[in-house]
């Protein structure tokens, strides 16, 4: 189970109780105010938790583990693989799992590990915080509890809890840097929501089979906002580009221009080379319909495909997953991309 894992609490404690794993990957949550290391070592982090949050051992049989300690806008699908592989390893020792994780990279995180799990039997929460745990108004505290909680429910599936929502992690945007309600679920209502009792709104996604891991991924995706104005010419380089596929962020419900300054010739040069183009939209809420403008079915007829009701975020991460495990065969990764894998887009 590594050699960075601490047990909390007293053997009396734990006996009949959910048995949690935490992982620490880095983040504000664990940062100490006036005192800055560049590393914390996993027995600081476990004292921490241990002294600001000694409830938690109400609520589960708690084990610490530090897998690295980083920056999130460091997250690369490296750290993403050792993620999935800590878990999937100790899924026969655990009833669930919650990794505290830095803000800014979380959703694509949930997102990742949401499409490695398949056929996940058991609840992996990540949370976070916008202050550090020593801090006196911090959120780390009740943001660690009720993840806690969450973990040990019946929830087979990769969520994020903030503040006082639980969401599909492949749903969740992060839209905040000063609120702590940081993150909304722009089109999937939350799973559940925290006050002073839990509602549960939704259904969790059950996927029955063996479980399997899966860690192939390809870093051959860009992405790129449209703005009215954009000369496509400028992209004319992405044709023979060492990538396998480019994420274009419209407008709408998937417009871009088709006139003056039109998409389409680009979109069907990158198809004739053999790059998949997808389509977002730069709205938070809705989803991309390509046959519903001229414009739209234009690009369509391009080539492009349309990402549905996906959130930017999981788009990126979907094709680098799908990229990684099909092995650039994009005729296939093209049939998969709006195919639901764990919840991610509406059928």
């Amino acid at each position: 189970m590594g050699g960075n894992q601490i047990v909390c609490g007293n053997d009396q404690q734990r006996k009949n109780m959910k048995k949690i794993l935490i992982i620490h990957t880095g983040g504000t949550f664990g940062m100490v105010p006036m005192k800055p290391k560049p590393t914390l070592k996993p027995q600081e982090v476990q004292e921490a938790i241990t002294h600001y949050i000694p409830e938690l051992n109400k609520i589960a049989d708690i084990s610490f583990q530090m897998v690295f300690n980083i920056d999130s806008a460091d997250m690369s699908p490296e750290h993403w693989q050792k993620l999935a592989t800590t878990i999937f390893d100790n899924l026969g020792s655990y009833d669930g799992f919650v990794i505290i994780h830095g803000t800014d990279s979380m959703a694509y995180t949930a997102t990742a590990l949401s499409f490695m799990l398949e056929n996940l039997p058991k609840p992996v929460i990540l949370t976070g915080s916008q202050r550090p745990l020593a801090e006196i108004r911090t959120d780390a505290r009740m943001n660690l509890v009720n993840a806690v909680e969450f973990a040990t429910r019946e929830i087979p599936e990769v969520c994020i809890f903030f503040d006082t929502d639980l969401l599909r992690g492949n749903r969740a945007v992060k839209i905040s840097g000063n609120d702590y309600g940081a993150f909304v679920s722009p089109n999937y209502q939350p799973l559940a929501e925290v006050g002073v009792d839990i509602k549960i709104h939704k259904q969790y996604f059950h996927r029955l089979g063996v479980p399997r891991l899966h860690t192939a991924f390809s870093e051959r995706v860009l992405a790129f906002p449209y703005f009215p104005g954009l000369q496509p010419d400028a992209l004319n380089w992405l044709v023979d580009a060492p990538v396998d596929a480019i994420v274009l962020q419209a407008l709408g419900m998937g417009n871009m221009a088709i006139e003056n300054t039109s998409m389409v010739p680009l979109v069907e040069k990158l198809t004739a080379a053999g790059k998949l183009v997808v389509i977002t939209s730069q709205c938070r809420r809705g989803e991309v319909d390509l046959t519903r403008y001229q414009n739209g079915m234009l690009i369509a007829k391009a080539g492009a495909v349309g990402a549905g009701d996906m959130t930017h975020e999981a788009t990126i991460v979907k094709l680098m997953f799908l990229l990684g495990r099909y092995k650039g065969n994009i005729k296939k990764v093209r049939e998969a991309v709006c195919s639901q894998l764990a919840g991610e887009i509406s059928l």
